[in-house]
């Protein structure tokens, strides 16, 4: 998460409770005494349990980020992850999310909700695209994996004259079984990402989620986006800035014959504003200050 680094930036003292350190969790927090506790992610079932049990005082606020039920469900068990992820929304004090499905169910519910988009990096703009081979290039960054329907994408440019650039690391399973115009190209600083974005035609997003890091990078490097069809129809919509649909094989060979299309698309995809993490950083501190502390400050 970029948030705290932000926060320590403008001089805030942050004490950042990593995976390997959540079993310290309360021992960090009654050393720490934060002003605020900010949860994400499935470690947020444990400040909201302990909310409960009135152990902790500190308002609780959670940035809702991801569906980890669909994230882990598979893995960890569907009911025990909706019971980690819907009790912390239950219980939290407040919710930030930069989702506007997840923003619409918390108002259904009546949670104290605040919209908060991600944002890219401060030199993104000053990112030169790099070369990348091929009549049309499509580029995917991120997890290789199932539940990520990678393995549908890689299915989906067979037999196709168009390039598919894969970052990220690999999966050797997908890779064994991927044809010749597809490109494992590793990990690559994120700093970089940018200008391999900005050399792509079309980018994919194959998760089902209008939130995901990823989303704003590609908006802000104004090309093509194709999507799947569901919760990427809260923020892009189909036919005027992003391609979405339920059949990535369709939406490929249709893409990659209408370069007018493309353009079309293009020019509208840049229309949307992308805030930098400094700002998103400064909205949020501006929420905690006038919604959580009353305007006490931190």
């Amino acid at each position: 998460h970029w948030l705290p680094l932000y926060f320590e930036e403008f001089g805030h003292e942050v004490d950042h409770v990593f995976k390997q350190d959540w079993k310290y969790f309360y021992l960090r927090y009654l050393k720490f005494k934060p002003d605020v506790l900010i949860s994400v992610g499935p470690i947020a079932f444990m400040p909201s349990l302990l909310k409960k049990m009135r152990l902790i005082r500190a308002p609780h606020v959670h940035d809702w980020t991801d569906d980890n039920v669909d994230i882990n469900g598979k893995e960890h068990g569907i009911t025990k992850m909706a019971l980690y992820e819907y009790f912390t929304v239950e219980n939290a004090d407040y919710i930030t999310t930069p989702s506007i499905y997840r923003k619409e169910r918390c108002d259904l519910w009546g949670k104290n909700v605040f919209y908060i988009p991600h944002g890219v990096d401060r030199d993104f703009d000053r990112k030169e695209p790099v070369k990348l081979d091929g009549n049309v290039k499509i580029l995917y960054a991120g997890e290789q994996s199932e539940r990520k329907r990678v393995d549908k994408l890689i299915e989906a440019v067979k037999d196709l004259g168009c390039d598919l650039y894969l970052f990220g690391k690999t999966n050797e399973n997908f890779k064994y079984k991927a044809s010749d115009n597809v490109h494992f190209m590793g990990l690559v600083n994120q700093k970089d990402l940018p200008s391999y974005l900005k050399a792509a035609d079309i980018l994919v997003l194959t998760m089902d989620n209008d939130s995901c890091l990823k989303m704003f990078e590609y908006i802000k490097a104004g090309k093509t986006i194709l999507g799947i069809r569901g919760k990427l129809n809260y923020f892009l919509t189909n036919m005027e800035n992003a391609y979405l649909t339920d059949d990535l094989a369709r939406g490929i060979r249709a893409l990659i014959t209408d370069e007018e299309l493309r353009s079309r698309l293009n020019e509208n995809i840049k229309k949307i504003q992308v805030k930098t993490w400094e700002d998103v950083a400064e909205d949020y501190l501006n929420f905690l200050n006038k919604e959580v502390l009353d305007g006490d400050g931190i």
